[in-house]
């Protein structure tokens, strides 16, 4: 694992080695950086281990994967987590993370911090459309100063922004790319 600090117009730059291959990190079925512990910037990673296991990593920075904190054992329910991305879906300073699950059920959990997952809020049921979601990641697109705008890539190649995305209700829907 290997990251990649200031990425910017002149490329990725160069590159720390986090994990060796073979490690540990090698069962790291997803991961998202956000905001969860940090109080100014994006210093966290949350992972989801090929067991179900899901852990939070603060004060992440280059040469150091900082302190993790165990928020889920192992088990089956969170190996249906397939993508996972967080943000201020609530509007506060320390972000959620949201969970798109194998069923294509869409939930936001608000105020995960190292203490646990947050309240668990459902954004819609299980959906055969959001099973064909393949990309999902969120960014400060819009005016409204929140890193909200969730970003969805589709098996058909369409790219799909929910502008000032909420906790609980997707923001307005507009097509970013056409299919390929």
């Amino acid at each position: 694992m290997t990251l990649h600090g200031d990425v910017g117009s002149n490329g990725l730059g160069a590159g720390v080695e986090m994990a060796p291959s073979g490690s540990i990190w090698s069962h790291a079925t997803q991961i998202a950086a956000g905001r969860f512990n940090a109080t100014t910037y994006v210093t966290d990673l949350m992972v989801r281990w090929s067991d179900g296991e899901l852990s939070l990593f603060t004060n992440v920075g280059a040469g150091t994967l900082g302190q993790e904190y165990k928020l889920k054992d192992p088990n089956s329910t969170w190996k249906e987590a397939t993508l996972l991305t967080s943000g201020q879906f609530s509007g506060n300073q320390k972000w959620d993370l949201m969970v798109r699950w194998d069923s294509g059920e869409l939930d936001n959990y608000v105020g995960t911090t190292t203490g646990g997952l947050g309240g668990e809020q459902r954004i819609h049921g299980p959906n055969k459309t959001w099973t064909h979601s393949v990309i999902m990641t969120t960014g400060q697109f819009t005016s409204d100063g929140l890193t909200n705008d969730l970003m969805i890539r589709w098996t058909d190649g369409e790219t799909t922004m929910y502008q000032d995305t909420r906790m609980n209700s997707l923001g307005t829907e507009r097509m970013i790319s056409p299919p390929a």
